[in-house]
């Protein structure tokens, strides 16, 4: 991605970080490998999108000192509404865009609303598995919470049935460059391991799909 892009995600992760919005988040998706160079050695994303996903562990009794939009609103962000599902976005001029996402509970609406935050957050399945499955780098004096690597691998795995074939071209390519460190770490391949001995038979079925269709080499349940 351009420099540019860059110090837009710096104004992003401090104003977050100045608002006390930072420690209720997890930074998933795509831009989440940006953070890996801290852990990696050598390590180069291959970011294609402008999309910054936060994920909400807990919806309830969030503490901030300002909204989103409120902490937004100085670096040029609007926040619009999806007009059929009433979902958050955050738009800059340049092409960013933020979205907040939070764990699909049974018998809720596809999007639940966080008073404290002032957004409507998308519920997802699968994003449970951030709760654990996070790291916190140190990123221009801030702390950052980032989808670990095995939990952001494992993530993109499970939905890959819900994507479209574009999306999951491009999956499959940051999966592979990520997961090439994963097994390189073994501290990282173990709890790559871990999450997958964990899986119900759902996952299961899921993750072995993956494997025989994208003849990947990961290890086997």
């Amino acid at each position: 991605m351009k420099i540019s892009y860059e110090d837009k995600l710096l104004e992003i992760i401090k104003a977050f970080g100045e608002s006390g919005i930072l420690e209720n988040v997890i930074v998933i998706g795509s831009w989440a490998t940006y953070f890996y160079v801290k852990i990696f050695v050598g390590f180069i994303p291959s970011i294609r999108t402008l999309d910054f996903d936060c994920y909400i562990p807990k919806t309830k009794n969030i503490k901030v000192l300002k909204s989103v939009s409120e902490t937004l609103k100085p670096i040029n962000f609007d926040q619009v509404f999806d007009s059929g599902t009433e979902k958050s976005k955050f738009i800059s001029p340049d092409g960013f865009e933020i979205e907040f996402l939070a764990k699909l509970k049974r018998n809720q609406n596809n999007i639940v609303k966080v008073d404290s935050l002032g957004v409507n957050a998308e519920q997802l399945g699968n994003l449970e598995l951030f709760d654990k499955g996070f790291i916190t780098v140190n990123f221009e004096g801030c702390n950052v919470k980032v989808a670990s690597p095995s939990a952001y691998v494992l993530q993109k795995v499970l939905i890959s049935g819900k994507r479209s074939e574009e999306k999951k071209l491009k999956d499959l390519e940051s999966i592979n460059l990520v997961y090439k460190e994963i097994e390189k770490d073994v501290v990282q391949l173990n709890q790559f391991k871990t999450i997958i001995a964990s899986f119900g038979l759902k996952r299961q079925k899921a993750y072995r799909k993956y494997l025989n269709d994208n003849s990947v080499s990961f290890p086997e349940i």
